[in-house]
């Protein structure tokens, strides 16, 4: 499913481009490994390299959307519900429960409660938890990031792109 040349995102979100299959020893014996470089500059240094077992990548990558199915996941939006209201433990566990799943739908599910859970939080004139605002912010950007390189435009024009298909603002 994956090999040279393949995008793939990891289990934090994080787009990565497989630029070479190479032979390593970490300490097992000789075994096959994707060589991975960042598509956007996250938190790595500059070179920054990771090397995924080529036996394991299945369940250590996912694919990128396809153009068809960044399409229809995204017209699902206006109809996705948030999340019922849980405190904010059980929210947080049940959140990365879900981003580290991989299930977009379920993604975008979580960024429409947190969006909302925010706009409730204004109205009453109360703050937007550090936490629930790194998740947004870090939700939206792996968003961003998928989006920018299924429909080939500039990450700058994502959120705009993003509000004409779904008829509603995903970003912060």
């Amino acid at each position: 499913m994956f090999g040279i040349g393949s995008q793939a995102i990891d289990k934090r979100g994080r787009i990565f481009k497989i630029v070479a299959q190479e032979d390593k020893d970490f300490g097992s014996g000789l075994s096959p490994y994707f060589v991975l470089t960042p598509c956007f500059a996250y938190d790595f240094t500059p070179g920054y390299q990771c090397y995924i077992p080529v036996d394991k990548a299945e369940s250590l990558l996912r694919p990128l959307l396809t153009k068809e199915e960044a399409m229809a996941l995204l017209s699902q939006v206006p109809s996705l519900t948030p999340l019922s209201t849980i405190g904010p433990h059980e929210r947080k566990t049940q959140f990365q429960n879900i981003i580290s799943s991989g299930n977009r739908l379920d993604i975008l599910r979580v960024i429409r409660t947190l969006l909302a859970y925010r706009e409730e939080r204004r109205k009453l004139n109360k703050p937007f938890s550090d936490f629930d605002t790194r998740l947004l912010k870090n939700l939206t950007s792996l968003l961003c990031d998928e989006m920018s390189i299924v429909f080939d435009i500039p990450t700058e024009e994502v959120p705009s792109f993003v509000e004409k298909i779904c008829g509603m603002y995903l970003f912060i």
